[in-house]
């Protein structure tokens, strides 16, 4: 299975009993600045900007699906950072998520507003380079 049928077939799914077991401890990441919060730049570990409404929406509608979604981000580079983002999943209803810097081979799909798509196997761009950051 293609690893975009693959995605296809998780999101879409309503139960995962059907599914390998490889597929039940997939997860989705997530991106916390720029994706699921807005970011304006950096302004320190306890900032963390207001929710990005769709995001949050399709987050919620994930978990609620049965799905294992984790908040991918850099900011638990530094553990100090941690229970600000704890605080903030919390104050918007996701609290518990695990939050995380680390990709494996459980992870099915990265929604990050720094990420460009690309067609396994081949190189070929499936998506725009985002704007250069000034």
């Amino acid at each position: 299975m293609s690893p975009r049928a693959l995605v296809d077939r998780l999101l879409e799914a309503d139960e995962t009993e059907d599914m390998p077991a490889s597929i039940n401890k997939s997860w989705i990441g997530v991106d916390l600045d720029g994706t699921l919060a807005e970011y304006h730049g950096w302004k320190g570990g306890d900032k963390i900007g207001k929710a990005v409404k769709p995001m949050l929406e399709r987050v919620k509608k994930w978990i609620k699906d049965g799905h294992t979604v984790k908040i991918f981000t850099a900011r638990v580079s530094d553990p100090e950072n941690i229970p600000h983002i704890e605080k903030w999943l919390k104050r918007h209803k996701l609290e518990g998520l695990e939050i995380t810097n680390v990709k494996d081979m459980d992870m099915v799909a990265l929604y990050d507003d720094k990420c460009v798509g690309v067609e396994p196997n081949t190189g070929k761009l499936l998506s725009e380079l985002p704007p250069p950051i000034s």
